[in-house]
Parts: C-alpha cells; structure tokens; sequence
C-alpha cells in the first residue's frame, strides 16, 4: 500500500489533509500525485497518451487505490471507466462498447487484475500499464493479452511500474523466476516430437543469454527515457519531448509552484523519523528475535480433555459443549491459582529432594499434600424451602392459557443450542430457562426465594429482550411473569399466617405454664407454714389420719424438692 500511495491508510490522509489544511479529511489537487511517485509517473504519461489520441488499459490490484486514481482522473479531467468485481455482468457489456466504440470520448481503462483479466476484448487500447504486479505472474500475463486480441492493428506496448529499493522489487522477481522456471522446464523441453536435442539446446542457450541482458541498475527513468518507451514513431517522440519542455515552463511561470514530488521539509513533524532513531529501533527488534522480551512469558496451553466422557455426550445432547468446557477451564485456572498461592516458597536452606511425600513437619504433624483439594458441597436448604421453590416452578411451567389450552412455558423450558440460533447468545449475555433452575434447585444454589426470583425475572427479561414487542413469546413472558409473582406473594402471605398463629400459641403456652407453677408453688410454701406451727402438737393427732402428699411442679428445681422432703423424714423419726 506504501508503495502504490500513502492515502491508502485512511488514518495518515485525514491527518496529513488536517496538516495542509484541507477540510473533510480528503487530500485533492496536486497533492495527490506529489505524494506518490507512480502517480507523478502516470502525470507524465496519460497527458500525452490523450494528445495522440493511444486508448490506455490500467491494471490495479486493489479497489481502494482505484477509488484514489479516480480522484486523480476528476482533477485532471481525464475521461474514463471502471470496472472490478463489484461490476454487474449485465453492465459489463455496456461498459466495453462504450470504450471500444471508435468515437468514444474515453481513453482510459481502470480495471482490477482478477475481475478485468480475463474474459474482455479490448483491442481497441493500444497501451497497458499493470501499475501493481501481481504475486502469480500468469495474472499480469492474462492482463495483457486483453489489449493482444483480434483486431489489433496497433503497437501494444506494456509499461510495468515499480517502487525502486521496496518490497515491490521483491514480488516482481518472484514472478520472474516463476516466469523463467516455466521458460526453462516446460517452453525449451519443446515437448511437440517434432524438435531435436540440438534445437532444444539452442532455445535454452538463448533464454539463459537473455536473462543476462534483463539485468538492469535500480533507477528512476528521466522524462527522455520515458518518452522513449511510449513513443511509437520519432514524430511521437519529439512531440513527447515538446510536451515536456511546455509543463516545465508552466510550472517555472507559477509564482507558487512546488517540487513534482513532496520533500522531506513538507512533511509533519510526527511523520519523520531521524535515521539514528530507525537504526535504534532495528536493533531493538534484532534484539527481541535473537534474545525475546523479558517481560513476555509463555502460553501455557492445556491439551487434556476437560470433560469426563458421560460430561461430554450430555453436553452434545444438550448443546451445551462450548458453556461446559469454558466453565470447567474457568474451574481449573481458579484451582491453580489457589493452589499456587497457598504454596509455600521454601527457604535458601532447603535442599531439592529434602522432603519426601511422607515427611512430617516439626511439630509431628503430617504436611498437607499437593493434591487437589476436596470439591466444597453446598449445605443443604430446609425441606420446607426447597418444596416450596418446586411447588411454583411447577406451577409456573403448567400454567396453560384459559382460551386455547396452550401451555405457555414450551419455548422457555430450555433454551436453542448455539448453532441453532448464535445470535441469542450475542445479545443475551446470561441466558437462563427453566431446565437450569431446576437444577439449581436441586442443587440447593438458592438460598431464599428471592434468589429463586432474581433468576425467573432475568429468564424473562432475556425473552422481551431478544423477541419483539407484541409477538407471542414476548406476550407469554409477561403472562408467565406476572404468574410467578402471585404464587410468590400468595405462599409469603400464608408464611405469615402461619408464623403469626404460631406465635400467639406459643405466647399462650407460656403464660399458661407460668401461671400453674406460681399456684404450685404458693400451695407448697402455704404447707409448710402450717406444718410450723402445729409441729409439736400434732404429734399425737397425726397417728389418726393419714398425710396428703404435697404436689411438686415440674419446674421445681431438685434442692426444693429435698427442703420439701426433710421435715417429714424428721417428723417420722421423731
């Protein structure tokens, strides 16, 4: 892209338009052809192609660049066509007989090498410039048979543009060792049982010679050199030679003329890079290769299998595979970074192999081993809570439309797989049904129903999300939603019914039970008063009728009981 024009990054033409003034991050004028020297080449050509009235065929690789050139074109007001891959074949047609008709005003061809090389008669062009080479020299060679068609009367000659000391010079001797290859094995084998060994030896002896003469030094041609590889006849050439001396005087008369191609000075500041900075930053990216950066570590990757046979198979049936795998990984990272954290370092007097698997601690307490510690099980919820979760899930699920008959909850009892609709799981980021809450019921993950609720809601709220107002799953979502809350409401109302007579019960028995030991109690000191008094006269009365026991309450303490005891063992003995 750097080699055909800057511009191609969009980034660098917004800032550099910012920075010569220009307004909509657009660069236009001669700034379009002084930032590229293809461009400045193409300048100096296409003028005298449309003076002598050569119909040009050009070549690009990339649409982008074509889109650039076509802003050239319209600054220049150079009549022209296009046509790429975005081209429709019922155009195609039109867009050929119009550059081939002999009176037309175009005289410019754009074409993409893939969607133009193959297929079109342009015989009418005369001139081919393949402006980018392409990796497969056959692609360039295809392009320039469009010109070498039936018909032609004229002089075909091809211009190949390349970016001088660039990796463009690398691609194109790429395509001619390819070339070259082919000229070596299959053209001098000459494998027609017609041709001897000397005449194939010959031909070979030939390409050798000429691949010789193709070396050329690295330079950029001056406009006489130019005007030599278009011109067809010395008439052409000198008027070439005129045309020239004519923009150089036109340009030397323009009070604010600049350079034909952009120099270092009218550069920005952030663009340019000193060449002490360049070697600096080469030798730190020698350096990354050969040594690599300290602080890069490496990916550990883990090519276990992470789930169990019987996981697997149920998470194809599900289809839940890619949920499964990427929660048991999230599992095993958690569990080595607890368990690396939790080891200790040893110290600098420990030796390697110093502690085997039985060894013991100072205090004679086994070490706690490596292994993987025990999966921590969740205490269970009370039978009442977990019955009553079930009770409204069930309920929930059941609910079936009055009218119809229909039950509402079939599309939310478990949800599509990721193949089968992946653009849920890109809007949904926590997609819930019901198949899932359950399980979290059974696996006691909620602790109240208000957890219970929080995911009923999201599974809901997942639903209006995705599906559209007004359609039949986003009007059951509401149906089912505004059901669960009732259930809900109704079972808290008789939690508290319940809770209220419970109370006063027990408020009853209290009082009751308190009211009977304070009786109980004043019989007995009342008892005991009595039997003060009449201790020493009674001795010959009690002998006449027997002693009613006292009645002991249960919440009388032990001691009591005893005090109650002695005076009548002592009377007795007595």
């Amino acid at each position: 892209k750097i080699c055909n024009h800057p511009y191609m990054f969009q980034q660098i033409e917004e800032s550099f338009s910012e920075h010569l003034g220009f307004s909509g991050g657009i660069v236009q004028g001669a700034d379009l052809y002084r930032a590229s020297g293809k461009f400045e080449v193409l300048d100096r050509i296409l003028p005298k192609m449309r003076a002598t009235n050569h119909k040009v065929l050009l070549f690009c690789q990339m649409t982008s660049l074509m889109t650039i050139m076509e802003d050239y074109f319209a600054y220049r007001s150079f009549k022209y066509l296009r046509l790429d891959g975005t081209t429709k074949a019922e155009d195609r047609g039109m867009l050929l007989k119009t550059f081939n008709d002999p009176e037309s005003e175009y005289f410019i061809f754009l074409l993409s090498t893939r969607a133009g090389g193959l297929g079109l008669n342009l015989q009418s062009a005369d001139t081919v410039i393949i402006f980018d080479s392409d990796w497969n020299p056959h692609q360039d060679l295809q392009a320039q048979d469009r010109a070498h068609r039936i018909g032609q009367q004229n002089e075909v000659r091809v211009l190949r543009l390349c970016t001088v000391n660039s990796v463009e010079e690398k691609i194109l001797a790429a395509a001619k060792y390819k070339l070259n290859v082919d000229q070596k094995v299959i053209q001098a084998g000459m494998f027609d049982q017609k041709s001897s060994s000397h005449e194939r030896r010959a031909f070979l002896q030939a390409i050798l010679e000429h691949e010789e003469q193709d070396e050329e030094e690295d330079e950029v041609p001056d406009d006489e050199t130019v005007n030599q590889m278009i011109a067809r006849s010395e008439e052409e050439f000198e008027q070439f030679m005129r045309m020239d001396l004519d923009r150089r005087r036109e340009e030397a008369r323009n009070p604010r003329r600049k350079p034909r191609l952009m120099e270092e000075d009218e550069l920005p500041t952030w663009i340019m890079k000193d060449d002490a900075e360049v070697e600096r930053l080469t030798c730190e990216e020698e350096e990354e290769k050969m040594f690599g950066r300290g602080s890069r570590q490496r990916k550990e990757v883990d090519y276990s299998d992470s789930l169990t046979e019987k996981q697997w198979l149920k998470a194809i049936e599900e289809g839940t595979l890619e949920e499964m795998e990427e929660e048991v990984r999230h599992k095993k990272t958690t569990r080595k970074r607890r368990r690396d954290r939790d080891l200790d370092v040893p110290g600098p007097s420990c030796s390697s192999g110093s502690r085997g698997r039985g060894d013991r601690d100072d205090d004679g307490k086994r070490q706690r081993k490596r292994g993987r510690p025990p999966a921590e099980k969740l205490s269970p919820n009370p039978p009442a809570l977990t019955k009553k979760m079930r009770k409204i899930v069930d309920a929930v699920i059941k609910y079936k439309d009055s009218t119809s008959g229909r039950q509402l909850s079939e599309v939310f009892i478990q949800l599509p797989s990721r193949k089968e609709l992946p653009e849920y799981y890109e809007l949904i980021r926590k997609p819930v049904d019901f198949r899932k809450i359950k399980e979290r019921i059974r696996s006691h993950r909620y602790r109240s129903l208000g957890d219970l609720e929080r995911d009923v809601m999201l599974l809901f709220q997942n639903a209006q999300t995705f599906n559209l107002e007004g359609s039949l799953i986003y009007e059951d979502s509401i149906v089912l939603q505004s059901v669960f809350t009732s259930l809900k409401q109704k079972i808290e109302k008789e939690e508290e019914s319940d809770g209220e007579e419970s109370e006063e019960d027990d408020e009853d028995l209290e009082d009751g039970s308190e009211s009977e030991s304070r009786s109980v109690k004043v019989k007995i000191r009342l008892g005991r008063k009595d039997k003060g008094g009449e201790r020493g006269k009674g001795r010959s009365r009690r002998s006449g009728r027997t002693r009613a026991k006292p009645v002991v309450s249960d919440d009388d303490s032990e001691e009591e009981q005893e005090e109650e005891r002695s005076p009548s063992g002592t009377d007795e003995d007595s």
